[in-house]
């Protein structure tokens, strides 16, 4: 697409050098948080990046117990740097770049001269070039959402509050009762992305990744292949070192989703369906014999969506072989099914509405009767001033596994009345502002 929209014959279009335009956001909410587990007894706590072998740890992989409060101040930011320019022969280019403030969790004060890493920590979002076509459609190239992954997706419904059950709330919960599985889990590993132009309400995208890294260099911490390297293809134990966040668990990952918008007597409709497929990271021995133990992620997504007189309703249906936030899961384990769905309302500057999930999952690996997450929300915002909103919102997320323990917690080292064995909830009210520049 790119060679054949360099080659067309020139129009009539006036070429535009690069331009720079600096945007982002701030936002500072303070919450009111009711969770069970906020006061454990006798359970590791693993400070900083917890390992026992961790020198900064104060606390290491000692038993202790603590006790959380209900109240909380949490404030963020993000810097955004669009650059557009266009050619001669009518395609346009440019690059998106993306930087937060909140790479970090682990840290309790940012300035701390002892702290391993400040709260606050720069970090690249997401960082991505374009080139696009009108009839040819965008081809992008760099660490974005996929398709499926947030781009094309419908019956999300979040344009209120902060989100709602897809929003900030998850900003004053501790694990792990916190985020649902959503297409921007998926992630912004490294890929590149086609998206089309629409034809009579249609188009369609599709994406490739080779693995789940970002960013430049090879993410190796050693000297050598090990499991932290992008394009690892095997490690030792990978049900245990490789479904996580934190390591690779994805390869040749390729998404795609097609969509349609329209309108039917003046109400206005958007569909989409679409489907994540990966390889998944082997098993070797310490021998260096490979075997697969891990199913390859293979994930589909249906949604639908209608607006009408300042409505929004949406929801939709996902499933798939994997675990919640796409993590891989082993061969036998129960596949992932979950709904989604909203409604809101715009009036002028207010905005109010509500969504929820539900979902079933494998969860831990000795459970056979897997894990549920669910939640469900309410919120409002008001738009002060151009790109000032106000915000309140309340979310309620549950968590239940039944007789698996989460996070080290036994029948004897939970407080009472704060039982975190095989379930767990949290309320959270959180209002304050948000400025979008």
């Amino acid at each position: 697409m790119v060679g054949a929209a360099l080659l067309a014959p020139a129009v009539a279009v006036a070429q535009q050098a690069p331009t720079v335009r600096v945007g982002g956001y701030f936002r500072a909410y303070f919450g009111y948080t009711q969770q069970t587990g906020q006061a454990p007894t006798n359970v590791s706590m693993n400070a900083q990046n917890g390992g026992a072998n961790d020198a900064n740890s104060a606390v290491g992989n000692t038993n202790q117990s603590a006790r959380l409060g209900k109240t909380d101040i949490s404030t963020d930011a993000e810097i955004h740097v669009f650059v557009n320019g266009k050619t001669a022969n009518g395609l346009t280019y440019g690059a998106v770049v993306e930087m937060q403030f909140d790479s970090a969790e682990g840290s309790v004060r940012g300035g701390a001269r002892r702290a391993v890493q400040s709260k606050t920590t720069a970090a690249i979002d997401e960082m991505y070039a374009f080139i696009a076509s009108p009839t040819l459609g965008q081809i992008r190239f760099g660490d974005e959402d996929g398709p499926f992954g947030g781009l094309m997706n419908t019956g999300w419904v979040s344009n209120f509050g902060t989100g709602g059950v897809f929003g900030d709330f998850e900003s004053f919960v501790t694990r792990p009762t916190r985020t649902g599985t959503t297409p921007g889990g998926v992630g912004d590993n490294s890929k590149i992305v086609y998206l089309s132009p629409q034809f009579f309400g249609f188009d369609v995208g599709v994406s490739y990744a080779p693995n789940e890294g970002e960013g430049e260099d090879t993410g190796c911490l050693n000297s050598f292949a090990s499991t932290n390297c992008d394009r690892v293809t095997a490690i030792t134990n990978p049900q245990g070192n490789g479904r996580s966040h934190d390591m690779p668990g994805r390869r040749n990952e390729v998404q795609w989703m097609a969509r349609w918008r329209g309108s039917l007597a003046g109400v206005g409709l958007s569909a989409s369906v679409g489907g994540m497929h990966s390889q998944v990271i082997k098993n070797i021995d310490l021998a260096g014999n490979i075997n697969r133990n891990l199913r390859n992620p293979e994930v589909y997504q249906a949604g639908l969506q209608a607006t009408y007189m300042g409505f929004t309703l949406g929801g939709g249906y996902m499933f798939g072989n994997t675990n919640f936030f796409y993590i891989p899961t082993l061969r036998g384990s129960k596949d992932m099914s979950q709904i989604f769905g909203g409604l809101s309302y715009t009036a002028g500057p207010v905005s109010i509405g509500a969504n929820m999930y539900s979902g079933q999952y494998s969860g831990s690996d000795a459970n056979p009767r897997g894990q549920r997450r669910w939640a469900y929300s309410i919120g409002a915002n008001y738009r002060l001033a151009p790109g000032l909103d106000l915000v309140a919102e309340y979310v309620r997320q549950e968590f239940k596994e039944p007789g698996t323990p989460q996070q080290g917690f036994t029948a004897a080292n939970a407080a009472p009345g704060n039982d975190l064995r095989d379930r767990a909830s949290a309320n959270v009210f959180l209002t304050g502002v948000r400025l979008a520049f």
